[in-house]
């Protein structure tokens, strides 16, 4: 598409996953073992939380940067999102002025958009909790703003303090949220996967009794904390 100007522009779709089953997958993970295969990298602010417990999400992003205080990029982006997709809002850090409520998130939800991750503040959290709608957020405000722009969809942005580039897989649950580049997958679905297998032996030397690894003590040693 790129179409438009710098703030007034939207860039070409998204690459997404043939196989959509790699999402799934990734929530199984969850995002602690998932942030372990990142190195602790693309974890994003912890005060993006979900408004209602229990909701998960994954997909590929959409990316919005918006004006602060403004949301009619947004509104274009729920235009444009297929089922599944992750919108991503970078609203230049306001948490004074919503950028959604009600009945923005009922038309996304009604195309089988994924979710959202908003570095902003919505509204109408008692009707988007109750409908247990997986959206992810800083702040709310009853306060609204504008619908002019500027704005820009499908470049890069940034959300609680990570890069996040369109066609990034998201995931999200009650620990947090984490991005993942698609080219690095594979390897780190292999961290992962090696963090999981190391908590699974250590729970179970834990329960045959060894609370404390050795190596706790070797580093103390070696700090000189012990003898």
């Amino acid at each position: 598409m790129n179409k438009g100007k710098i703030g007034f522009r939207i860039g070409e779709d998204i690459r997404r996953p043939e196989d959509t089953s790699i999402f799934q997958k990734l929530l199984d993970f969850g995002t602690p073992a998932l942030s372990d295969g990142l190195n602790k990298f693309n974890t994003l602010d912890s005060r993006i939380k979900a408004i209602s417990q229990g909701v998960k999400l994954a997909g590929p992003a959409i990316t919005v940067k918006l004006r602060p205080a403004d949301n009619l990029m947004l509104h274009k982006a729920i235009d444009i999102a297929k089922e599944g997709d992750i919108i991503v809002v970078d609203t230049g850090g306001t948490e004074n002025y919503s950028v959604m409520g009600g009945l923005m998130s009922s038309a996304a939800f009604k195309k089988k958009i994924g979710g959202f991750v908003i570095d902003g503040a919505i509204r109408d959290v008692e009707e988007l909790m109750e409908k247990k709608y997986p959206i992810f957020v800083r702040g709310v405000t009853p306060a609204v703003g504008d619908k002019e722009g500027p704005g820009e969809i499908n470049y890069p942005v940034s959300c609680g303090g990570v890069v996040v580039m369109p066609g990034d897989y998201v995931v999200a649950d009650d620990n947090g949220v984490v991005i993942i580049p698609p080219d690095h997958i594979e390897e780190i679905v292999s961290g992962t996967e090696k963090k999981l297998k190391y908590e699974a032996n250590r729970a179970l030397e834990i329960e045959e009794g060894t609370i404390t690894k050795p190596d706790i003590d070797e580093k103390l040693r070696k700090l000189g904390v012990l003898d």
